[in-house]
This record gives structure tokens, C-alpha cells and sequence, in this order.
């Protein structure tokens, strides 16, 4: 009897595949990591009904899956659905499908720091050397980030037609405020979802520590798909939106637009310019009488909204007297919403501006507190090379000492365009509750 067709669509999510009693957390990590470097992920304890847990997989399959994670810990013998109704699938799936992606999360060690590689097969009951051929990876964070990041790539690589079929445009959606799970993605070449926060305003400490340590692969996914030109949806925190243009830098990345939620396009220039048109403003600016010791450092308000609201950065400038060279607060010259139409020079004059405050004071770190439309922070960001920059997020939520309500910025992100293991170098946010597995 012929075997029946399966069709791999390289957007489809991957299924996670562990032992529940010994590796939960593992599995957790994973999916966090893979959802944050923009792959969607279909795990039991997300996205499964109450019911038969025999039936996981076989969901999965109907639905659509890419690929799948094999989490191998040392009580999955033990587990009858992966052992016996999990496993077998998908190493049949990968073995007669080379678009289909397997990768294996291995925490058996054959002696400390040395993972045993027969272990899969074993605990697995399979012929021996039936996985020593996938790759395989520790159970640590970097082992982890390398079955992601082996993950991306396969998934980049399936997505090279698609991407050629669509003018060389690369799709990115990203959400830093929805409860990720698999049914939560787009027709998108990578669905970017940050685990989100119980905090009122602020983003998830922890969900940013997933996007320090997986938004290192997204130039190099551009690249490899041979785009043209990258388009982004969705919406997230302005430190998020920052550091998500910051990484796809113009020097290394043609065009990119980030479509609105009424469908219309936000086109980035690629390079920080003052031009010949009078789009930004400077509010009002300053110095400090002082010498902040170290590296000098600049505050930018940049402040796109129709109506201004300066009272957090007054706040900020306020309790951080003296550790600031300078400070200057950007506003647009003219009235009115942001016309989408000059979105690319309003971008390149504000980052203009931007870098000027910078080589003005002795290249300075510059601090900047953004407002505006989420498309504006791409676009700003995206011309922020060569800077050292601190993005900052806006939280009015009531103060614990119950004495000064005012809104107020707190840092978020440290980025540095010019490192190689990522444009996010630093997470400065701490303190933001964890929001569910």
C-alpha cells in the first residue's frame, strides 16, 4: 500500500515531544526560545484540549506541523506516548521528509559535560544509530539556543520559494503583549512572540532575556532567505519595537515597511538625514552643570504623538540629575497624525538629531524615551547603527511607596548594533511578574 502524502508547509509550527514528570521545564524553555526567535510551536500544556493524551500528536498532524523537538530525559522511557506513539511518527515524518525538521534537546550525559549520544536511541528503543545523525544539543540555555537556532535556519531555508514567489519580501509579525500559542501566528515567515507580562505596562523581563538571546539569528534569516526587502506586523513595546529595527540595520538590510492595522505601509529611509523638509523639532533642550564620570550619556524624548506628554521625562531628568552631559526633547513640526507617506523622512530626521546629540557630546550613550506609533520606533531604530543606545518604557502604574504617582520611564533594553552576538546587549528591566508557561 503506497504511503499517504504529507504535505510539510515551512509555516507551520513545531510539535514538542517530552516526558512531562522530569522534562516540563525543559520543554517550557524550548518553546519560549523558539517563539521568541519567530517560530510558532504546538505543545500539549498550550494548546491541547482536555482529553486523550494518545491524541496530541495525531491533532498536531492534521492540523499542520514543520517539524518537531525531541526533549530526551532520563524517566522518557517511561513515557508510553513518546516511546511508542510520539517518537516513531515523527522520526518517520523526518526520515521520508527532508523538508520536515528534527531536532533533539539531550540531557543524558555519557560523564559530565559529554552528552551521550546513544541515549536517544536507547531510552527510545530504537535501532541503534537510528539519531545519532540529527543533531543533537545539551539541555542547558546554549544547548537550547542551538536547537533553536539550527530550528530558524531550516525553517528560512524551507521559506526561499515562498519568499522569491512574493517579490523577495520577508514577512515578520510580532506581538509582545498576546498569550502565545499555536494558534496565535500569521501567514508570516517568522511569527516573533515574546512571552508577555502580568505587569500593567511593562514588558516580561524574562521575555526579553528570550528575545536578548534569540534576536542575534534574524539578520542572518533575512539574508539567507534572499530577501529583498522585509515587512513587518503587529505591535509591540517601543523598547521591543527599537531593538527589532536596530537589528535589521540599513547597512545590512535594504527596505523595510511595517504595514499598520489599516493595511497601510511605513517605509523606512536608509540613512539618518535632516533632508530639506521640516518634519521634527526640538522642543526644548539642555546641559548639566556637571561631569558625569565614565562614558557621557544623552536623554532623548522623542515625542511623534499629536498631543505632548512630557511629564515622565521631566521625572526622569529629575531623579537622574547629574548623570546626563545633556538632554533634548523632540517633537514633530506640524500638527496632526503621523501621515504614513512621510514616515521614512520623519525617521531619518528624528535619527538625525538623534546621532547629533550623540557626536555633539563626546559620542554619547543616548537614553531614549520614545512616543509614537509602533511603525515610528521600527523605523527610528533601524537607523540607530553605529549608537549605543538604551531604550526606555513608559509605566504610569501606582507607585509602592504610594506617595509619587507621576508616569515615569524605566530603562529596558541596552543595544549596541555593532556586536555580533546581537543588538541587545543588556536587559535592564527587572522586577515584571512572569505571566503563565
Amino acid at each position: 500500500m503506497p504511503k499517504a502524502l504529507v504535505l510539510i508547509d515551512p509555516l507551520d509550527p513545531l510539535f514538542i515531544s517530552y516526558r512531562q514528570s522530569d522534562g516540563t521545564d525543559i520543554a517550557r524553555e524550548a518553546a519560549w526560545l523558539l517563539r521568541s526567535a519567530g517560530i510558532p510551536v504546538w505543545r500539549d500544556r498550550d494548546d491541547q484540549p482536555p482529553g486523550d493524551t494518545d491524541q496530541r500528536l495525531a491533532q498536531a498532524i492534521e492540523e499542520g506541523i514543520s517539524g518537531a523537538v525531541l526533549v530526551i530525559t532520563p524517566e522518557i522511557a517511561a513515557s508510553r506516548v513518546v516511546r511508542m506513539v510520539e517518537a516513531p511518527r515523527l522520526i518517520a515524518l523526518h526520515e521520508g521528509y527532508p523538508q520536515f525538521a528534527l531536532g533533539i534537546a539531550n540531557q543524558v550525559e555519557r560523564e559530565p559535560g559529554r552528552l551521550d549520544y546513544s541515549a536517544p536511541d536507547q531510552l527510545l528503543e530504537r535501532n541503534p544509530q537510528t539519531l545519532t545523525g540529527v543533531d543533537q544539543h545539551a539541555t542547558s540555555r546554549d544547548g537550547l539556543l542551538a536547537v533553536v537556532r539550527q530550528m530558524t535556519f531550516h525553517r528560512v531555508a524551507q521559506c526561499r520559494p515562498l519568499v522569491a514567489a512574493d517579490a523577495g519580501a520577508f514577512r515578520i509579525s510580532i506581538q509582545t503583549r498576546n498569550t502565545p500559542q499555536v494558534y496565535d501566528r500569521t501567514d508570516s515567515h517568522l511569527d516573533v512572540r515574546v512571552r508577555p507580562s502580568q505587569h500593567e505596562r511593562l514588558p516580561s523581563a524574562e521575555g526579553l532575556s528570550d528575545l536578548k538571546d534569540t534576536i542575534a539569528f534574524l539578520p542572518d534569516a533575512v539574508t539567507r532567505a534572499d530577501a529583498r526587502r522585509v515587512l513587518i506586523t503587529g505591535g509591540a513595546h517601543p523598547s521591543v519595537a527599537i531593538a527589532l529595527g536596530a537589528a535589521l540595520p540599513s547597512s545590512r538590510i535594504g527596505e523595510i515597511a511595517v504595514l499598520d492595522q489599516q493595511g497601510a505601509e511605513w517605509v523606512s529611509g536608509t540613512e539618518a538625514s535632516f533632508g530639506s523638509d521640516n518634519h521634527i523639532r526640538v522642543v526644548s533642550e539642555g546641559v548639566s552643570s556637571g561631569a558625569p564620570s565614565g562614558r557621557p550619556a544623552v536623554a532623548v524624548f522623542l515625542d511623534l504623538m499629536e498631543t505632548s506628554s512630557p511629564a515622565a521625562f521631566e521625572r526622569l531628568l529629575e531623579e537622574s540629575a547629574g548623570s546626563f552631559v545633556a538632554w533634548k526633547h523632540l517633537g514633530r513640526a506640524t500638527q496632526g497624525l503621523v501621515d504614513p507617506a512621510d514616515a521614512g523622512e520623519l525617521a531619518a530626521q528624528a535619527a538625525a538629531y538623534i546621532r547629533r546629540a550623540s557626536t555633539e557630546n563626546d559620542n554619547a550613550e543616548i537614553h531614549l524615551a520614545f512616543r509614537g506609533p509602533f511603525p515610528m520606533a521600527v523605523l527610528a531604530g533601524r537607523l540607530t547603527n553605529t549608537l549605543r543606545v538604551v531604550a526606555y518604557e513608559w509605566d504610569d502604574s501606582d507607585p509602592a511607596d504610594g506617595v509619587d504617582w507621576r508616569p515615569r520611564y524605566v530603562p529596558s533594553l541596552d543595544l549596541r548594533t555593532s556586536t555580533g552576538s546581537g543588538v541587545i546587549r543588556k536587559v535592564m528591566l527587572s522586577g515584571t511578574p512572569l505571566a503563565g508557561g
